[in-house]
């Protein structure tokens, strides 16, 4: 497959086009065949296989907080991540593979989280937005007087929903997590440092999209059916923290802080079909090595 950045309104798309950030920018998901989809236990060898027209670095984020902006340094925080999708488990899936100068994330005696190796506050983490239907819209963090609390109860990620990960495990910026637990999301994670120490951190997600989340009912909830052809909106931000603390970088794929909290804000990803020029059946199973490459190992190439 040659180099997949897309030109928003060059695809024809049963799907609501609203237009996402970067401007004129559509970024592949890779599909998942049936027999190959990720498992999701940190190992990211199911991954291996992927080519690089779905590789996204740190050099595809935008500091948007404390002024950096583009201004990238790959000896302070690499990213190598991949996004994906599977019309047989109707999931989004992601894939993190960080190094960082000073890992702060988590702990792995969380309770409902599975993970190894990390200890100390949940600084660094992803944070994950996704709009299944491209419709757009506010998600969260209402100032608006004129609605009630319980209002905005219902509203809050009723038609897009945000992850990541907290002391508590598996987390959903909701006012239930239930849908960021099995059976409609998981995650898992490693880290390889003590806390504040320099290390990797592996991660892998899968997340079910919802036209219709509703926080009291979350089974019965309706959710969005992804179709091979469609665009769906997506985000995520790495957290920086140097100190354990608050963070020193808000590093987002969007390049919009209000991605956060509002689906206008997501960038585009586009539902692609089975990619022929990946080589599925040479892809690693559980249980394989991933330390031969790891980011810590190749992100020199963007340091020197």
């Amino acid at each position: 497959m040659k180099r997949f950045t897309l030109i928003a309104g060059a695809i024809l798309v049963s799907t609501t086009c609203w237009a996402h950030l970067p401007e004129g920018v559509v970024r592949p998901a890779v599909h998942f065949p049936t027999g190959h989809l990720p498992i999701i236990d940190s190992d990211l060898s199911d991954w291996d296989v992927i080519t690089d027209p779905y590789l996204i670095t740190h050099e595809d984020l935008t500091e948007t907080v404390t002024g950096l902006g583009t201004q990238r340094d790959a000896a302070d925080l690499a990213l190598r991540a991949y996004v994906g999708w599977s019309p047989e488990t109707n999931k989004v899936y992601i894939m993190e593979d960080r190094w960082d100068d000073a890992v702060w994330v988590g702990d792995h005696s969380w309770e409902n989280a599975k993970g190894s190796g990390c200890t100390g506050n949940a600084r660094d983490f992803l944070e994950i937005q996704i709009d299944g239907d491209h419709s757009g819209g506010q998600f969260n963090s209402w100032r608006d007087e004129s609605l009630t609390q319980e209002e905005k109860d219902i509203l809050h990620g009723q038609q897009a929903q945000g992850y990541g990960l907290r002391p508590n495990g598996r987390y959903a910026w909701h006012k239930t997590y239930e849908h960021a637990l099995p059976p409609f999301g998981d995650a898992a994670f490693t880290c390889t440092n003590d806390p504040g120490e320099p290390g990797n951190f592996y991660a892998e997600y899968a997340y079910t999209p919802w036209n219709d989340l509703r926080w009291t009912d979350v089974p019965n909830s309706v959710q969005h059916i992804l179709t091979e052809g469609e665009i769906f909106g997506f985000n995520f931000t790495v957290l920086d923290s140097d100190t354990g603390g608050g963070y020193d970088g808000y590093w987002t794929l969007s390049g919009d802080t209000n991605s956060c909290h509002h689906a206008d804000f997501l960038s585009d990803f586009y539902l692609s079909p089975v990619d022929p020029d990946i080589d599925w059946a040479s892809q690693a199973r559980p249980g394989t090595a991933v330390e031969e490459k790891t980011w810590g190992h190749i992100k020199a190439t963007f340091a020197e």
